[in-house]
C-alpha cells in the first residue's frame, strides 16, 4: 500500500510542477507591466496561503470527526472544486501565448 501512496505523491508533485509552470507563464505573458506586480502579489498570497488554510480546515475537521473523514473530505472537495474551476475558467483552456490580448478582453 505504501508504494501506491508514493506513486500518487509523485503524480501529484509532477502535476503541481506542470501547473506552476503554466500559471507563471500566463501571469508573466498576459499581465500588463503596470499590473504585473499586483497580480504577482495576489498570486503569492493564493499559492502560499491556500495550502495553509486547507491545513487549518483539515486539522479542525479531523479534531471534530476523524482523520479518515478529514482526508476523504479534503480529497472529495479538491476534485469537486477542480471541476468547478475548470468549468468556470473555460477561457484558460483556449489560452494561446502567441496572441497577446488587450487587458480585459477575452478571445472566443
Amino acid at each position: 500500500m505504501l508504494w501506491l501512496a508514493v506513486l500518487y505523491l509523485a503524480v501529484g508533485g509532477w502535476s503541481d510542477l506542470v501547473s506552476a509552470v503554466y500559471r507563471s507563464t500566463i501571469l508573466q505573458v498576459a499581465a500588463t507591466d503596470e499590473m504585473r506586480g499586483r497580480i504577482q502579489g495576489v498570486f503569492t498570497v493564493v499559492v502560499a496561503g491556500g495550502p495553509r488554510l486547507a491545513d487549518l480546515v483539515h486539522g479542525l475537521l479531523a479534531q471534530a470527526t476523524s482523520t479518515a473523514v478529514a482526508v476523504t473530505g479534503g480529497g472529495i472537495a479538491t476534485i469537486v472544486l477542480t471541476l468547478v474551476a475548470a468549468g468556470w475558467g473555460r477561457s484558460l483552456w483556449r489560452y494561446d501565448s502567441r496572441y497577446r490580448q488587450e487587458p480585459g478582453s477575452v478571445r472566443s
